[in-house]
């Protein structure tokens, strides 16, 4: 009788050992997941910042004049502070404005294309940075003398 309490003692405790090791896999497995989950959500609102600092950037009246003042040398930068987004602006160039094949104005309207590169970066959430890059088609009148 006494050998048999002695052996399920022994497989008791080789059980509570297994048991205690998957306990102690699953709340790892737990913390890293929900460490996951809080690096996915903070990449996410860095996303929608970035996003946000796109469109006030690209809505704000000054871009127009910063576009139309900017020569191939030199480009600009804005800023929308409420976003943490700041933008570099290049000129790419100036050609006719693209239209469709059944449009009238082909050729008629002079367009200058900008390339803006968009970078966020937020100091206070452990996923940093974001950035985006978007073109710009701007028209403009020509004075053309003859």
């Amino acid at each position: 009788m006494k050998t048999q309490q002695g052996i399920t003692l022994f497989i008791v405790i080789i059980i509570l050992v297994v048991v205690t090791s998957l306990a102690a896999a699953v709340i790892t497995e737990t913390r890293l997941g929900q460490n996951a989950i809080g690096l996915t959500q903070e990449r996410l609102a860095n996303e929608q910042e970035l996003l946000g600092g796109v469109d006030q950037i690209i809505n704000d009246a000054a871009l127009i004049n910063n576009i139309m003042a900017m020569t191939e040398d030199q480009g600009a930068n804005m800023v929308a502070v409420g976003f943490n987004t700041t933008a570099n602006i290049q000129l790419r160039g100036e050609a006719y404005c693209k239209r469709t094949a059944n449009a009238s104005s082909i050729n008629l309207i002079n367009c200058r294309y900008a390339r803006i590169d968009f970078t966020q970066a937020n100091d206070q959430r452990r996923v940093q940075g974001g950035s985006m890059t978007s073109g710009i088609e701007q028209p403009f009148l020509v004075a053309q003398n003859k």
